[in-house]
């Protein structure tokens, strides 16, 4: 649950990612099945990729480089209405970014692949893969100072684009020592709440009744409430961009 803290709150760093062009995501080249892409996205990063915006269809678009390759994502057709699609890591898909004439429901074309900047359902095959990866980075700041290290590291607070997303992160963040709530890359300017990678805000989960709309200069960042952890020193989070060359 989004929730806006005082920016001299010291929370949690979780990192999206250690590859800093392409924020959340991982390409792996080796060519594997879909649960076997499953099984190693879960084993070594967190799991198959989410797709939640036109933002990052471009992301994956860099990512793949050579347009003809097929890469994994985390989409699978349901086992009981073959017109529902849901995410490997949780949650119902909304937005499916489909090639043209797709899906075209084929009797065995379970899963859904990233090609050419959209989105094919296709059968079980050894092809490339797309992961999605959160990462912990154990330090104490405030709202500031975390945007501060991020940026100095490549990286940007974070962003949190789908209730996919969220749950993702809830189960990286139910696996360690953390404390109640962590930063994110929310703050409210003139003007409104906004992401600080510039991201649009389509998906909210305000913990208040609803979205605060002037809220006191102390109250102007905000966090992620962590959902079934061990608890510890607050820490903050953030997402890896690509650094900003700086003027000279």
């Amino acid at each position: 649950i989004d929730l806006v803290m005082d920016r001299t709150f010291a929370g949690t760093l979780l990192l999206l990612s250690l590859f800093a062009a392409f924020g959340k995501y991982v390409k792996i080249e080796e060519p594997m099945g879909w649960q076997q892409a499953q099984e190693h996205c879960r084993t070594q990063y967190t799991d198959l990729a989410p797709i939640s915006s036109y933002r990052d269809i471009a992301r994956l678009q860099i990512l793949a480089e050579d347009g003809n390759i097929f890469y994994w994502i985390g989409m699978r057709r349901g086992s009981e209405d073959i017109g529902k699609w849901s995410w490997s890591g949780g949650g119902e898909v909304s937005r499916h970014f489909w090639a043209e004439g797709q899906p075209d429901n084929g009797t065995q074309e379970t899963y859904a692949a990233f090609y050419q900047g959209q989105v094919h359902d296709v059968t079980e095959r050894d092809i490339a893969v797309f992961c999605y990866r959160v990462v912990v980075v154990r330090e104490k700041m405030t709202w500031e100072d975390a945007l501060d290290h991020c940026e100095e590291h490549h990286s940007n607070l974070a962003s949190v684009a789908s209730e996919t997303e969220m749950m993702l992160i809830q189960r990286e963040l139910g696996k360690i020592t953390t404390t109640e709530h962590v930063w994110i890359g929310l703050r409210f300017i003139p003007g409104g709440w906004q992401w600080v990678d510039q991201q649009q805000l389509d998906y909210e989960a305000w913990s208040q009744d609803k979205k605060p709309t002037c809220p006191h200069l102390s109250v102007q960042c905000g966090a992620l409430k962590a959902v079934g952890r061990p608890e510890s020193d607050k820490r903050f989070k953030c997402e890896e961009v690509k650094r900003k060359k700086k003027n000279k």
